[in-house]
C-alpha cells in the first residue's frame, strides 16, 4: 500500500507490479560460451560458439537494454562451467548492487549450483569487486575463491545464464526476497541490539550534499525512532537492524534499499529530498512490493534551486507542509521550534550551492581542454583514459 504526501504536480500513480516467477528453470546453459566484454563501460553478454547472442544475458535497466558488446574472438579461455552474474555500474554502487547486482545470483539458492564458479565483469582499471559485493555474495554461499573476475572477452567450457530476476523501475521477481532472506540469515548478528523503528540518516555523510536533516531527525527521535548512520556501521550490523525493524524511515537514497532485508508487513517512509519530479520512488516501491511492505512517500525538499534525485548539486530538506501533515496524521509529538525554518542549515546550503556553481564553471573549462587533447587517443578507451588523466591533473 502506498501513501503519498506530495504536491499535485509531483504525485503520480506508482504501480505495485509483481515480477514474473523465476526459478532454476530460468537458467540457460551455453556450451563453449564466450562472455564478450566492452572495456569502456565493463558490460558483458554471452555468445555461443557460433557467435549467436544468448538473449537472457542482456541486461535491461529502466525499460532499455544496456550496451551489447559485439561477438569477438576470446582473449583467454578458462576450463570451467560458470554462472554469469553480469557486471558494470550495478556492481560498483551499493544501492544498485542490492537492487540489480544480485538479480542473476539466485542459482546460489540451489544445491546443484553451490560449488559452481560465478563470473563478474569488472572495471579494467580496478580489476576487483567492492568489499560489500564480496560480503553479500558470501552471504549467499558464494565463496571468494568461487568468484571469477574478468575484464576482457573470455571463453569458458560452458556458461549458465540466469534470466534477470529484477529490472530497475519495472519489476522484482518473488525470488528476490529469498535471496535477501538467505543473506540476512547468514550475515545477521544476534548480539546486535535492534529497534522497532529506525531512521536512516545522511547527516554524517562526507559528501556535503544534503542539509537540514538534523531537525527532521530530532522529531523522529522524539517519537521513538532510533537514529542510525549506516555508513558508520559494519554491513552485518546494517542488515541486522533492517531485518529486525518494523518501520524504516529516511531521506531518499541507497540506505533505504536496505528494506530488502526487512520482514513482510513492515513500513518504509521515504522523504523526497529534491523538488523536481524524478527520484527513486519507483525503485523503492519495487522493493516494497517484492517484500510485501507498506510505502509512505513524503515531499521534504526546501531547496532554492530545484534538482533531480541523481545529482551532485547540494540539496536541503526541512519540515514542509507535507511532512507536517504526515506528523499530524501519525500523532507525532513536536514543538514550534522543531518545525521552524532552519536558518543555520539554509546558510550552509546556500554557501555550498555557490561553491558548487563555481566548481562547475571551472570543470567545464577543464573538460573542454581535455576533449580537444584526447582526440589524439587511438581508441575509445584510450581517449577516455587521456581525458580522465587531464581532468585529474588540473584538479591537483
Amino acid at each position: 500500500m502506498i501513501k503519498q504526501y506530495v504536491p499535485k504536480d509531483i504525485a503520480r500513480k506508482i504501480e505495485s507490479v509483481s515480477g514474473p516467477d523465476i526459478d532454476i528453470g530460468n537458467v540457460k546453459y551455453v556450451e563453449n560460451g564466450t562472455i564478450c566484454v566492452d572495456v569502456a563501460d565493463y558490460s558483458g553478454v554471452v555468445y555461443d560458439k557460433n557467435g549467436n547472442l544468448c538473449d537472457a544475458s542482456v541486461t535491461y535497466r529502466f525499460g532499455n537494454h544496456t550496451k551489447i558488446p559485439k561477438f569477438a574472438p576470446a582473449c583467454s579461455c578458462i576450463d570451467e562451467n560458470v554462472v554469469f552474474l553480469g557486471g558494470g555500474y550495478i556492481f560498483s554502487h551499493f544501492g544498485h548492487f542490492l537492487c540489480e547486482g544480485l538479480s542473476r545470483a539466485y542459482p546460489a539458492l540451489y544445491k546443484s549450483f553451490q560449488n559452481k564458479k560465478f563470473v563478474v565483469v569488472v572495471n579494467r582499471k580496478t580489476k576487483k569487486l567492492p568489499s560489500y559485493a564480496i560480503i553479500l555474495l558470501g552471504g549467499l554461499g558464494i565463496k571468494p575463491e568461487n568468484i571469477i573476475l574478468i575484464n576482457r572477452t573470455t571463453r569458458f567450457t560452458g556458461v549458465y545464464v540466469p534470466s534477470q530476476a529484477a529490472e530497475i523501475t519495472k519489476f522484482m521477481s518473488p525470488i528476490i526476497p529469498r535471496i535477501f532472506d538467505k543473506i540476512s540469515k547468514n550475515l545477521g548478528n544476534a548480539k546486535i541490539h535492534t529497534y522497532d523503528k529506525i531512521y536512516l540518516s545522511r547527516s554524517k555523510m562526507n559528501d556535503g550534499r544534503t542539509f537540514g536533516e538534523c531537525r527532521i531527525e530530532r522529531i523522529f527521535a522524539k517519537n521513538g525512532y532510533k537514529i542510525v548512520w549506516p555508513e558508520t556501521l559494519a554491513l552485518a550490523e546494517q542488515i541486522t537492524l533492517a531485518r529486525n525493524c518494523r518501520v524504516m524511515a529516511g531521506t531518499a537514497g541507497t540506505a533505504l534499499h536496505l528494506a530488502l532485508f526487512m520482514k513482510p508487513g513492515g513500513t518504509v517512509i521515504q522523504i523526497k529530498r529534491n523538488k523536481l519530479p524524478g527520484d527513486s520512488a519507483e525503485i523503492q516501491n519495487d522493493i516494497c512490493t517484492a517484500k510485501k511492505l507498506n510505502f509512505t512517500y513524503i515531499a521534504g525538499s526546501v531547496e532554492d534551486t530545484p534538482t533531480v534525485h541523481f545529482t551532485n548539486t547540494p540539496q536541503i530538506v526541512g519540515v514542509t507542509e507535507y511532512l507536517k501533515q504526515f506528523f499530524d496524521d501519525n500523532n507525532f509529538r513536536y514543538t514550534k521550534n522543531d518545525i521552524a525554518f532552519d536558518k543555520v542549515a539554509h546558510e550552509e546550503y546556500t554557501a555550498a550551492l555557490h561553491k558548487y556553481h563555481r566548481k562547475q564553471k571551472r570543470t567545464k573549462i577543464i573538460n573542454f581542454i581535455a576533449r580537444i587533447i584526447s582526440v589524439f587517443g587511438i581508441t575509445k578507451y584510450n581517449r577516455q583514459c587521456i581525458r580522465e588523466g587531464i581532468i585529474n591533473l588540473f584538479r591537483q
